[in-house]
């Protein structure tokens, strides 16, 4: 429909007196409209102007377009009419309302919270969307994967049915009472499979495990490790044969790391038991008993020995040999106790000095495929990186702070810790977030993006990474706490009113500085989007915060305030 309307509008540029206007006429329903539009029925239709014309013509090119019609490639004999639009039971937002205006301003614009936001609202209330906002829902559904399940619940049955007629909306799974639709399994294209399958993963595992199993060999590699990564929706050890049975034989080396992934996150599966294995057999200096108490009492026999170098001579060159025995004794003993002076006892790991062919079926190459890594050290990092992080606590008997001091001084530093990083973003532990935040900078990954403060911040557990963000909120960290550090969390989450109250504080200080900040822009509606409901009345305009004028945050001062009002306006329709 653009192209047509494109058309048009290049020839009301030109002028119809200069040139003709040429309806873009065809055997489709609207093309017959255009039709009868181009061709007058009668002698007083036919004085019509050709302005007027024109404009019908776009009108109707726009109401068809509005309508989600799209023009067919068959011959009209050839066309078969859609079924009808089922009826719709739900109470619908009423279509000549100012919240109705609003929700299509919302849609037209890119602030995903605040869109999910006013879904929520339709939602909870049981309504559903009017026709006139159907294609710009429709269309949010289409590049906003998130938002899908919330828009399948709003949209109501001539959405869906919408939906099923446009191949770009149909992608949905679940019928407008959130039941799946089989046919989205069946017929679905690749993304209403997925919405399927992680709907019924969600619902019930195993049937959708065994719906996997069927479908698998009709699957490419792509699509089964796509559909393989949704087995981490409601992962338990009913799904171990199976991942272990894809681990040995799939052909795709995607899919066999995939299984892998998986495996690694149930700790009782025979793949960690393995990997387990292998890992102990490399940490016995680790898990040696201390030095038995009675090696302990090195003071006392120094004490001893310097009293017989007393009693056995008296000249001063009998003092100074017996003093140098004493250093050195004092040298030996203290690097028998200290392990950060014995190069053996401080090594916490010792991997393997030669390659095990049996350790190729669970993914440990004989050659390493990480740069940074030799082969040695690959399979340290192959091993540690296989096992949930609650096994080291739980065969070592050591918290995650003494295990990563242990390593401090190893010439494997690198592999283990890695593998440590890599194993908390595959399956996040607040614990060891918590050990790794304490140790400052950046923990460095292999296979997957470092791990940087703010990162490890979204790790803790909700109440104690609130409180630390409140705690560790600088003027200067205030824009990557606000787009880093509140990325991953949920699609419900609203700030704490301390989090907001202090955010505001440190806002003020970097607003009262003389120099332009036009980094704050970027992250003024997000704020908007994040403020508790009962914190929009006193922030609903700039001013609140604003110490002066600041022409450089303007814009985005402005685009704030819109954004709070609007939240304030829906907030009260629906209250």
């Amino acid at each position: 429909m653009t192209s047509a309307l494109q058309l048009l509008g290049v020839q009301a540029l030109l002028g119809t007196s200069r040139r003709t206007p040429e309806l873009p006429v065809s055997d489709e329903p609207c093309g017959q409209m255009l039709g009868e539009l181009a061709v007058p029925a009668s002698a007083e239709a036919d004085k019509e102007s050709d302005e007027l014309r024109l404009l019908r013509g776009a009108g109707v090119l726009f109401v068809c377009g509005q309508a989600g019609y799209l023009p067919s490639a068959l011959n009209v004999e050839d066309v078969m009419l859609p079924p009808p639009c089922p009826h719709e039971d739900r109470p619908m937002l009423p279509e000549r309302d100012a919240v109705t205006e609003l929700y299509r301003t919302i849609f037209s614009e890119k602030n995903v919270r605040l869109q999910r936001e006013s879904l929520r609202y339709l939602d909870a209330r049981g309504t559903v969307l009017p026709p006139s906002l159907l294609v710009a829902a429709l269309n949010l559904g289409r590049v906003n994967r998130s938002l899908r399940p919330l828009l399948a619940r709003v949209i109501g049955e001539r959405g869906l049915w919408l939906a099923s007629l446009n191949p770009d909306w149909n992608l949905f799974a679940v019928s407008t009472t959130g039941e799946l639709n089989p046919e989205a399994w069946e017929h679905g294209r690749p993304a209403q499979r997925q919405a399927y399958f992680l709907g019924a993963r969600e619902e019930n595992p195993g049937q959708a495990r065994e719906l996997f199993l069927q479908d698998m060999k009709s699957m490419d590699a792509a699509e089964r490790n796509t559909m393989l990564s949704l087995f981490s929706t409601g992962l338990s050890m009913e799904d171990e044969d199976v991942l272990e049975d894809l681990l040995r034989t799939d052909r795709s080396r995607d899919v066999r790391h995939t299984a892998a992934d998986l495996l690694a996150r149930l700790p009782d599966s025979r793949y960690v038991a393995r990997m387990g294995e292998r890992l102990l057999a490399c940490m016995k200096h680790a898990l040696e008993p201390e030095a038995d108490p009675m090696q302990r009492n090195h003071g006392g026999e120094l004490r001893h020995t310097a009293g017989l170098f007393g009693r056995l001579s008296g000249n001063r060159s009998a003092a100074r040999a017996g003093e140098g025995l004493l250093a050195r004794m004092k040298h030996a003993f203290k690097s028998e106790a200290d392990p950060q002076l014995r190069s053996d006892a401080r090594e916490f790991f010792a991997p393997p000095e030669s390659y095990d062919a049996s350790w190729a079926a669970d993914l440990i190459g004989e050659k390493s495929t990480i740069k940074a890594f030799g082969p040695r050290a690959f399979w340290l990092y192959r091993m540690a990186v296989s096992v949930p992080l609650s096994w080291w606590t739980k065969h070592t008997g050591r918290t995650p702070e003494e295990l990563i001091a242990l390593t401090e001084h190893s010439e494997w530093k690198n592999a283990i810790r890695c593998a440590w990083g890599d194993a908390l973003i595959r399956d996040p532990d607040p614990d060891w977030a918590r050990a790794m935040l304490a140790c400052g900078g950046i923990w460095e990954c292999a296979v997957r993006r470092d791990l940087d403060q703010m990162d490890l911040l979204c790790l803790l557990l909700p109440e104690e990474r609130e409180k630390e963000r409140v705690r560790r909120l600088t003027p200067e960290n205030l824009v990557p706490m606000l787009t880093k550090a509140l990325a991953p969390e949920g699609e419900d989450y609203v700030m704490s009113r301390e989090f907001a109250q202090r955010i505001f504080d440190v806002l003020r200080i970097r607003l009262s500085r003389k120099n332009r900040d036009y980094e704050l822009g970027g992250i003024l509606t997000e704020l908007a989007q994040l403020l508790p409901a009962d914190m929009l009345d006193e922030n609903a305009h700039p001013l609140s915060f604003k110490e002066r004028e600041r022409p450089d945050l303007e814009e985005a001062l402005a685009a704030f305030s819109v954004i709070v009002l609007r939240r304030r306006a829906l907030c009260a329709y629906f209250s």
